[in-house]
């Protein structure tokens, strides 16, 4: 090929390609508004796809070795068996941090969070329970829990009650069958929350065969994917009316997220009472104190480490390089102060020295909720993704 047919051909890939972005692009729009609109949707298709789906894919996973552990647990008590149990409900709780950050959809409108997280743990209830259960006028099944029990009586919480007492796992000479038998009932019903989680974003039959079968068998309907319609913004079939939508709903539960981890640090990490965390039992206050930034981490960096794709922190930084940097050092510095501080119930620091890294972990914080605040309106008020309104009629502002 001479070299004049080669320019000539660069030259009609060129024009195709710009010919490409006129033809797609909304009506007014400029060039660059379309780049953005495009990365807009790539941020938040992988939003969904490498932050929600993975972490939610994980989390059932993790659910489902609880389960079994737990399982072996009830049939031949051991403490080794306890402590794998243990070790395999901090792993699942970790998990279950990361769901943090995306309480909107499915999260809101089938109360998954509660069903899971219900805090604080209703102990005199649970206790009740499992009284019942002793003199044989309670048999405990994943029906009934799911369906006549309140959510402060199962969850994360309960499993963690009957497994922990002052942060170690319990002896198993102290678990009485009909206390396994709770933990078991509990254990699978989180199974079944988690996995229709999963379900309400994939799709029911988009999930694996054994756990389609599983919601099939407990009764639990049938999921459309949410993702669908959430990656599909300004769909006739997605209740989401443009790109602003999906945006707007991504970064307030991320604003919410860090603006509740501030105080949360001064009340979990300044104080020695366990109490003061939601997680009594196993003295698990500063991992999900970590869990839950790093929700916020992955919401903003793109998915779960190692499966990062197009992300907010992307979108920032096209607009504003400055700002995306100050947001991860805010996020890089928050955990690293956290971490400084150290377990509340096990720490060897004390007095003022402990008390002046709770300070410097909470100012942290508070940088990181100053720079996210202003990164709010500068992606999810863009042209590029009119209209702004997601509720009403929403008339578009003439260009002329």
């Amino acid at each position: 090929m001479t070299s004049n047919l080669r320019n000539l051909l660069y030259l009609l890939i060129l024009v195709c390609l710009v010919s490409g972005v006129v033809l797609f692009a909304k009506p007014g729009a400029s060039i660059r508004e379309f780049l953005v609109q495009r990365s807009v949707e790539r941020a938040v298709e992988d939003y969904a796809e490498r932050n929600i789906v993975a972490t939610l894919a994980r989390l059932v996973a993790n659910v489902e070795a609880l389960d079994v552990a737990v399982r072996r647990l009830r049939d031949a008590p051991t403490d080794a068996k306890v402590a794998a149990a243990a070790s395999a409900w901090r792993t699942a709780r970790a998990t279950a941090q990361l769901t943090t950050a995306f309480g909107f959809g499915p999260a809101a409108h089938y109360n998954f969070d509660k069903q899971l997280n219900t805090w604080p743990l209703d102990r005199p209830l649970v206790d009740h329970t499992l009284a019942e259960m002793a003199v044989g006028r309670l048999k405990l099944n994943a029906v009934y829990l799911r369906n006549q029990v309140y959510s402060t009586r199962r969850g994360f919480l309960a499993a963690e009650y009957l497994l922990f007492r002052d942060g170690q796992p319990r002896p198993a000479a102290d678990l009485r069958a009909f206390e396994l038998d709770y933990l078991a009932v509990t254990v699978e019903v989180m199974r079944l929350e988690a996995t229709d989680f999963l379900a309400a974003w994939i799709g029911t039959d988009a999930l694996p065969a054994h756990q389609a079968q599983a919601l099939a068998a407990a009764g639990i309907a049938l999921r459309k994917a949410y993702a669908d319609e959430f990656t599909r913004p300004g769909h006739f079939a997605s209740r989401y009316p443009s790109l602003s939508a999906p945006l707007q709903e991504i970064m307030q539960d991320a604003i919410t997220v860090v603006e509740e981890l501030c105080p949360a640090i001064d009340e979990v990490l300044g104080s020695a009472d366990p109490r003061a965390s939601e997680t009594w039992y196993s003295f698990n206050g500063l991992a999900d104190l970590q869990g839950t930034l790093r929700s916020l981490e992955n919401a903003y960096l793109g998915g779960l480490e190692g499966k990062r794709g197009h992300s907010m922190s992307d979108l920032v930084a096209g607009m504003n390089e400055v700002l995306d940097r100050r947001i991860r050092i805010a996020l890089a510095d928050t955990a690293y102060r956290i971490a400084a501080v150290g377990d509340p119930y096990r720490a060897s620091a004390d007095g003022e020295g402990r008390e002046l890294e709770v300070r410097r972990a909470v100012s942290a914080c508070a940088k990181l909720v100053a720079r996210v605040d202003l990164a709010v309106p500068l992606i999810t008020m863009h042209p590029s993704t009119l209209p702004w309104a997601i509720y009403g009629v929403y008339e578009m502002p003439s260009m002329l």
